[in-house]
């Protein structure tokens, strides 16, 4: 089972019908994973091959399946980024 924090594990599963995106990372390439990230009806944003994951934006539901395949390790809110 993947990573995810208790917060956003506990969010997905009050609102399975919201839009979300994640930053999902994966154990291996994520060319090789996209076809079934998408089969969980998710929508592939971006991949990373440095880092292995994938950017993603579906439903809460989706998203919560998607963490349970033995592929992906961990699993985050995708967040904006700021510099100094």
């Amino acid at each position: 089972m993947a990573s995810i924090s208790q917060d956003l594990r506990s969010r997905l599963q009050q609102n399975p019908n919201a839009v979300i995106r994640l930053i999902v990372r994966l154990q291996d390439a994520p060319a090789s994973r996209v076809a079934a990230v998408q089969a969980h009806g998710l929508t592939v944003r971006h991949t990373f091959t440095l880092t292995s994951t994938i950017a993603t934006e579906g439903s809460a539901s989706a998203s919560l399946a998607l963490a349970d395949e033995p592929w992906v390790v961990s699993v985050e809110e995708d967040k904006p980024v700021h510099t100094m």
